[in-house]
């Protein structure tokens, strides 16, 4: 009965946006016909609008680059509020500025990143009227903007940091009903992984690290730490920052997902590195890999224990330099007990990624939102300190170490040699195991080499 109901109102919808084309185009043919009759296009609208507010939908204007994969993934209209499943759906999102007078709309949003093109609009605001900055690119690609001309202008945020009115994320980690509470219940899934019966997440992997990039000259200066990774262990990078190729989504930022089939199919780990080192700026880089398996090596400004599970990525400043976490890679890639415990949350947690899970939250809690805070006025007085890279971005030098010898300088070799990566092996610590099973029936033996491991490599 509820499918059916919402399907009369769909249809309802169109009805009435199809008949107020018609009589517009009726209007002009009678103006063209009569043309010293005036016409009140006001009253036109008011009409309109009245239509649309009968069951009180709120109206929601995308001010500028409505075409933009984080908006236009989401559509237009009443309808994908109803296909979206949006716990309020009574909401119409409109991408044509000329529909309703400006001062009619509840939420007009403002995409900053494309403000450029066509700047802020300019009307009288009425008090019930939310003006929205949304983004969902870090602060570092926003230079231009001055700050001080769009002070208490904006009423919310709508983005990926975790502060923000609207969460615009890049993706969600849910966990299930049998998730661990604590951390000793997670160590425990954790040893399970050493089990037999567990899945091994690293057979018939052949390769080690891959890297997915296309801009090569970033803020954060990932492409360095790449080539200074790769002095110490094989990297394979795929796109335009290297010699390997993957096919691309035509519509979106995203790779097909054949290209990640193929890469998880083959890889054991994922270079996971943002263009930007910002607060909460964890893009589809991370998101997507998660899904995968693969284990993620990030490099971002995010806090990844907040957002994700428990040993379940790698972060790359957690170690002094990239030759450390070259070994402590390379430990992983010998030791298939080890990389597997990364995986133990695979069973007990369900991640979102992609565009279209972005723009379905964000829509949907906008819509909500509008309807449940009608009465709550709220200003950003200033923008910079949650928005200026100087507030919320870390900067790093070259991560790239040359060796000086008779004045002259040259680059440490690419190829992994015994000279420069000290291998880390179970001997190391404990020479009586012939083999890894032996530590696998030791649970203590084992918490020690682990230990050992974090502690040489570790700053």
């Amino acid at each position: 009965m509820i499918k059916r109901t919402s399907a009369l109102s769909n249809l309802n919808y169109k009805k009435v946006f199809l008949c107020f084309l018609l009589f517009q185009v009726m209007c002009i043919v009678v103006f063209l016909i009569q043309p010293n009759l005036t016409f009140n296009l006001q009253k036109i609208y008011r009409i309109l609008l009245k239509i649309i507010k009968r069951r009180d939908n709120k109206t929601i204007l995308i001010w500028n680059s409505p075409n933009r994969i984080e908006t236009a993934a989401f559509g237009l209209g009443h309808e994908p509020f109803v296909q979206h499943g949006c716990e309020v759906s009574t909401c119409v999102v409109f991408d044509n500025t000329s529909v309703l007078p400006l001062e009619d709309y509840d939420a007009i949003i403002v995409n900053i990143q494309e403000l450029w093109k066509i700047g802020m609009p300019s009307f009288n605001r009425q008090k019930h009227q939310r003006l929205v900055f949304l983004t969902q690119e870090s602060p570092t690609t926003l230079p231009y903007i001055e700050y001080h001309l769009v002070e208490n202008l904006f009423n919310w945020t709508m983005s990926y940091k975790l502060n923000s009115d609207v969460l615009l994320l890049y993706g969600r980690i849910r966990p299930g009903p049998k998730a661990p509470t604590n951390l000793a219940d997670t160590h425990k899934m954790m040893e399970e992984m050493h089990l037999q019966s567990a899945r091994n997440y690293a057979a018939n992997k052949t390769r080690q690290v891959v890297w997915m990039a296309s801009h090569c000259n970033t803020k954060s200066l990932r492409e360095t730490y790449v080539r200074e990774l790769s002095k110490f262990i094989s990297v394979d990078v795929y796109g335009g920052c290297g010699n390997f190729s993957c096919d691309r989504n035509g519509t979106h930022w995203l790779s097909h997902p054949e290209c990640y089939d193929k890469l998880e199919a083959e890889y054991k780990f994922y270079l996971s590195f943002e263009n930007s080192i910002c607060t909460d700026y964890a893009t589809e880089k991370f998101f997507e890999i998660l899904k995968r398996r693969m284990i993620p090596v990030v490099y971002g400004g995010a806090n990844y224990s907040a957002i994700a599970p428990h040993h379940s990525y790698i972060n790359v400043l957690d170690f002094e330099t990239p030759e450390k976490l070259a070994q402590y890679l390379r430990f992983l890639d010998e030791n298939d007990m080890f990389y597997n415990e990364y995986f133990w949350w695979k069973e007990h947690y369900q991640v979102e990624a992609g565009v279209d899970q972005m723009a379905r939250h964000g829509f949907c809690d906008l819509c909500k939102k509008l309807h449940q805070e009608e009465e709550v006025i709220k200003y950003y007085p200033e923008l910079i300190s949650e928005w200026h890279p100087s507030t919320q971005c870390k900067y790093f030098n070259s991560w790239e170490r040359t060796t000086t010898s008779t004045s002259t300088t040259s680059t440490i070799p690419t190829t992994p040699t015994s000279s420069t990566t000290q291998s880390i092996t179970t001997s190391t610590i404990a020479p009586n195991c012939t083999n890894i099973t032996d530590i696998q029936k030791s649970p203590r033996l084992h918490k020690k080499l682990l230990g050992y491991v974090m502690q040489r490599l570790l700053p």
